[in-house]
């Protein structure tokens, strides 16, 4: 299937294309696919994604609060990120230049920007439940995904910046996986536990996890190429947190009871 047509298609008269799945799934390389597909066109874009925003969370204030245990970020920064995350769509499409979309890696699993999926009586519901979003969930073959799996260990051996550093271990992809799976059960969506990857129970678990906003599943039976996209440009229209929107989101989360915080984490999928 060449995907470069569905990313067109997709990203035509939108204003948010969000793109959700595991880790492992080939998110990161879709989102600057679609970036560049979008400013061929001479269409302004945003880029919005969890890996780049939640560094900003990542002061040593924070850390010493709210510590990182075995490379998973502390459920209380991924509830505050997600509640700056659904003020920062709402801030860029007021202030958006016409024609302009913003591009989004959005996990969503363990509440990684999963607000943006869960409906809620604020300013920007109206955007996010309307057909000027799209959620794309890109499922690889299992194929694919094993070449993902690879590249992604590869990258873990020898990591360049941030970035690569703040990417899910190979480890975790695989514990990511596995909290899916229990996902699924929970929502009767599997009967019984897959042996190893099962695309159609993924697709089926994140259909049902976005059934609240529009949603496509794509896919992917092959490796996207985004090799021509020039860094330097995609982060010129990296949207991130300021100090002081870290402060704010942070402070709401700290009014909500520990366990209530934990919930909202471990419940990422009732949306």
């Amino acid at each position: 299937m060449r995907v470069d047509p569905i990313l067109r298609e997709a990203a035509r008269g939108r204003r948010c294309l969000f793109v959700a799945g595991l880790p492992g799934t080939g998110k990161s390389l879709i989102v600057r696919r679609i970036a560049e597909i979008v400013r061929e066109g001479g269409r302004p874009v945003g880029l919005l994604r969890w890996d780049v925003a939640r560094l900003a969370f990542d002061t040593p204030a924070l850390l010493a609060r709210y510590p990182e245990v075995e490379g998973v970020t502390h459920a209380a920064i991924r509830v505050a990120a997600g509640r700056w995350a659904r003020d920062a769509v709402r801030r860029w499409s007021e202030a958006g230049a016409d024609g302009a979309l913003l591009v989004g890696e959005t996990p969503l699993v363990g509440e990684r920007f999963a607000s943006l999926a869960r409906r809620a009586d604020d300013a920007v519901e109206p955007l996010l439940a309307s057909d000027a979003t799209l959620f794309l969930v890109p499922v690889p073959t299992a194929a694919v995904r094993a070449r993902i799996e690879s590249a992604r260990e590869r990258d873990a051996s020898a990591p360049v910046g941030a970035r690569d550093v703040a990417s899910a271990a190979p480890r975790l992809v695989s514990w990511h996986w596995h909290d899916l799976v229990a996902v699924a059960q929970r929502l009767g969506i599997a009967s019984a536990l897959p042996s190893g990857y099962d695309p159609d129970l993924y697709a089926a678990t994140f259909r049902r996890v976005l059934a609240r906003r529009h949603a496509r599943v794509v896919e992917i039976d092959e490796i996207v190429d985004a090799a021509g996209v020039v860094r330097a440009a995609v982060d010129e229209s990296e949207i991130v947190p300021t100090s002081g929107d870290v402060a704010a989101a942070t402070r709401s989360v700290e009014g909500m009871p520990p366990d209530e915080v934990d919930r909202a984490a471990a419940e990422w999928y009732r949306t």
